[in-house]
């Protein structure tokens, strides 16, 4: 999964990861189940869950289905760049499924080994000697091309977004342990320096949201520009709506969590 400092095609987090220990009650000396701690749970994995079925379903979908683009996903990556002024951007392969994405540090933009096996093309019948692009596949890579344009351009939302990146790291890593330690040996300091820094991890999520919405309307006018009208366009829209739908669930499970991890340590009263 790319590191918070990438745009990437989908990046959601696991319940596991937002929410990383059972909680502690405020001045006891055992653990104990706290049916509040469900109620973030479950719905955290509801969410997350439809979200990366639906992303996963939509691209195998529209996977099968010929773009009409006679290019391979690297040369169709490197024609995007070229005809919005970014040559110096490069094409690396990056090993997964749905991995793609553009990395603002190094120019560098990454090609995933889903997106460019393009058999699933031949299990619909699609039989030609010429390269050839799913839908799927062109939705993923113009996506990415649209992050390298935002980087580029320099648009507000990306500089805010790669601000936040710093303090996002430390808040979605360090600072759940440090607010599970500070309830647990009830250092009230430690829990709120831990609340302060996952805020940041959240604000990351949420900030995250334009820059992903903005690169998606930017690849639909890059595949409709390369020939992708009428339904082909419509699945790729449909791919990069299920693609942002898991921003969403990110941001909706981690303010979850968040208020969560504020109950514990300003809600508890022994």
């Amino acid at each position: 999964m790319p590191g918070l400092v990438q745009a990437g095609f989908v990046r959601l987090n696991s319940a596991s990861a937002i929410l990383p220990a059972t909680p502690v009650e405020v001045g006891k000396p055992q653990m104990f189940f706290d049916p509040l701690y469900l109620l973030v749970l479950i719905p955290t994995l509801a969410i997350t869950g439809w979200a990366a079925w639906r992303v996963r379903s939509t691209y195998s979908k529209w996977a099968k289905v010929d773009s009409g683009i006679t290019l391979n996903a690297f040369d169709f990556a490197r024609q995007l760049l070229d005809r919005q002024g970014l040559g110096h951007v490069k094409i690396e392969p990056t090993p997964g499924q749905l991995t793609d994405h553009y990395d603002p540090r190094g120019k560098i933009l990454r090609v995933s080994t889903q997106v460019a096996d393009a058999r699933a093309l031949e299990t619909s019948g699609v039989t030609t000697s010429a390269p050839r692009l799913s839908v799927a596949a062109a939705a993923v890579i113009a996506h990415e091309v649209g992050h390298a344009a935002q980087d580029h351009a320099g648009e507000p939302a990306m500089k805010l977004r790669q601000l936040i990146v710093p303090a996002a790291q430390f808040g979605s890593g360090i600072a759940p342990w440090l607010v599970i330690a500070g309830v647990w040996f009830s250092i009230t300091g430690l829990a709120i320096v831990g609340l302060i820094g996952f805020a940041a991890a959240v604000l990351f999520t949420f900030a995250t949201l334009p820059v992903e919405i903005g690169a998606s309307g930017k690849a639909l006018a890059y595949v409709n520009a390369s020939g992708l009208t009428g339904e082909r366009h419509g699945g790729a829209r449909d791919v990069l709506k299920a693609a942002a739908w898991t921003y969403v669930a990110g941001a909706l499970t981690a303010l979850l969590t968040f208020l969560y991890y504020a109950w514990l340590v300003f809600g508890r009263r022994d």
